[in-house]
């Protein structure tokens, strides 16, 4: 017969963790569902305002309004890893072993995403100016993603920074957690 084994409150935090990791991760998208339609209606006038067709940005490429890869993919890792601090409160020892790769992706990952909303404007830019329409090299990128971005709530750069360090600190803390000697012993198997 088997004793109960009892789960040490590493284990604990860092499968609670996984949860915060899930729900921060998938609050931009989130977001951009809410405020999609607004934000891409605001670029487009920005682009009307620049003396073009609004077309052009859906000619070329550029949506504001959240679908597609965008949205799958975030809220597949949100659910896998939700599964995953499920799995950890349960004691499941693989789920350890998967934490400690899906952790550090997670937080390769949104190293990734920050450094693409940072150089944006520019990446835009280039797209447009490489264009062999002149209507679209004549674009001013900065003043679209401006005006797109001042369609979402004030609040959303504290909602980023939020997001940045639940997600950042967590999957730090979370490995660390898991590699304590508790975790170690939780995990061993009988």
């Amino acid at each position: 017969m088997f004793a109960k084994r009892n789960r040490p409150t590493a284990v604990t935090i860092a499968a609670f963790l996984h949860f915060a990791i899930a729900l921060a991760f998938a609050s931009i998208p989130i977001i951009g569902l809410l405020y999609g339609a607004d934000v891409q209606a605001a670029a487009e006038a920005e682009v009307v305002r620049q003396g073009q067709d609004p077309d052009l940005l859906a000619a070329n490429g550029l949506a504001f309004d959240e679908r597609g890869v965008a949205i799958w993919a975030t809220f597949a890792i949100t659910a896998a890893l939700a599964l995953l601090g499920a799995m950890l409160l349960t004691g499941r020892r693989v789920a350890r072993v998967l934490a400690f790769v899906a952790l550090p992706l997670v937080l390769a990952g949104n190293a990734l995403i920050v450094a693409s909303n940072a150089t944006a404007t520019a990446k835009v830019q280039a797209l447009f100016d490489a264009s062999g329409d002149a209507a679209v090299r004549s674009l001013d990128a900065a003043a679209i993603l401006d005006a797109a971005f001042a369609a979402y709530p004030d609040w959303l750069p504290t909602l980023e920074g939020v997001r940045f360090a639940v997600v950042t600190a967590g999957c730090v803390l979370g490995v660390v957690l898991l590699a304590l000697r508790p975790a170690r012993e939780y995990f061993r198997k009988a």
